[in-house]
């Protein structure tokens, strides 16, 4: 059974300190095992948003950078440009994002690169059999590396249910290009009995994707990415939605594009998933909301699958905070399956399907630091 490692948030005294108990698990647990003497170590990690308030936080990279040092591996720190932006916006967004949020070589003692390039079109074509896509185009940096270390902020997410180790896998490791299969199948759908024609979906589409006519919206197919993102997040009435066979395709291929991922590190993968500032929204999305869970700590283990699930059950065993959207939802009792009422996609479906493909394993054993 997969082992996963909990560091709970709770800090009573000086030496129960989060940052240096992670550290410590880091360099004690399954870390070491995953690279040789000098290997390149990439750890991916996402800058969030520039408005954006949902991003790992600083220190908790820093830490990683310092456990690989002390496995004597080389890490790089690297992250990905975002779909959900113009061409000619990305990696000018990023680069600010990166400084507001304070990834820096001051605060990390490494500057962050981007795995896909200033512009998203440095790749490699990676094959998976079956499943929904015949291969995905890995970022090539990530790809050229000798092991990963995959750092997810955990939020809810409109269209997975969870962004875990997944989501952060199979969507943040992958360039602009593989961003775009991954999310082929999502296409809003126009509600006109719901709108009211205010216009915020053509305001805040970044492909021009979408146009009013005669005050209702249109959608050009060939102009859409499917990022599904900023239209159903900019309407105020719910009336862009994205039908459930869509997302129940999403999931799957966020599956298939981390299997492609693991493919070209050989199988050299670890994961950590942060539990700090639960957002409903994941860090791609230009505003987070408030927590709808209280910090819980970071959880790590070399199995993805595992690890999700781990998750999934620590969020569903804490208890809604009041004034969030687990209140709106319903969700504020203990082991309500919070992000199915949150979001209305069920997550376990995904990690079904990732046990299916033999991406990991759904069981798992807790160890607490």
């Amino acid at each position: 059974m997969p082992a996963v490692h909990f560091v709970g948030a709770r800090e009573r005294y000086t030496s129960s300190n989060m940052i240096e108990r992670f550290k410590g698990a880091l360099e004690k647990g399954e870390l070491h095992e995953l690279f040789s003497q000098g290997d390149l170590v990439a750890v991916k990690f996402d800058a969030g948003e520039k408005t954006a308030l949902g991003y790992v936080r600083p220190p908790i990279v820093k830490a990683i950078v310092d456990a690989i040092y002390s496995c004597d591996g080389y890490p790089v720190l690297l992250d990905t440009l975002n779909m959900n932006t113009k061409a000619s916006d990305v990696g000018r967004n990023w680069l600010e994002a990166t400084a507001l949020h304070g990834f820096s070589v001051t605060s990390l003692g490494k500057s962050p690169m981007l795995a896909d390039g200033y512009t998203g079109e440095e790749e490699l074509l990676v094959p998976v059999e079956g499943g929904e896509l015949g291969g995905v185009e890995v970022a090539r940096a990530i790809a050229e590396s000798h092991a990963l270390v995959v750092v997810s902020h955990v939020a809810a997410h409109p269209f997975a249910g969870l962004s875990g180790a997944l989501v952060s896998c199979g969507v943040g490791c992958v360039s602009l290009k593989g961003k775009g299969r991954v999310h082929a199948p999502l296409r809003p759908i126009f509600l006109q009995d719901r709108c009211d024609g205010c216009g915020e979906c053509e305001k805040h589409c970044p492909h021009g994707a979408v146009s009013l006519e005669n005050n209702e919206p249109q959608l050009d197919e060939k102009s859409c990415i499917g990022c599904a993102y900023y239209c159903t997040a900019a309407c105020p009435v719910g009336a862009i939605v994205i039908d459930r066979s869509s997302t129940m395709r999403f999931q799957k291929r966020v599956v298939d594009s981390a299997m492609a991922v693991n493919t070209a590190l050989k199988g050299k993968v670890y994961y950590v998933n942060v539990l700090i500032d639960i957002c409903p929204y994941p860090d791609c999305y230009p505003f987070s909301d408030v927590p709808f869970v209280s910090d819980q700590g970071i959880l790590m283990s070399s199995d993805p699958v595992a690890l999700d699930s781990a998750t999934l059950s620590v969020i569903d065993e804490a208890p809604g905070l009041p004034g969030s959207i687990a209140e709106e939802c319903d969700a504020l009792s203990p082991g309500r399956g919070k992000l199915f009422h949150i979001t209305g996609v069920d997550p376990k479906e995904m990690i079904l399907y990732a046990v299916k493909q033999g991406l990991g394993q759904g069981d798992f054993r807790v160890f607490k630091v």
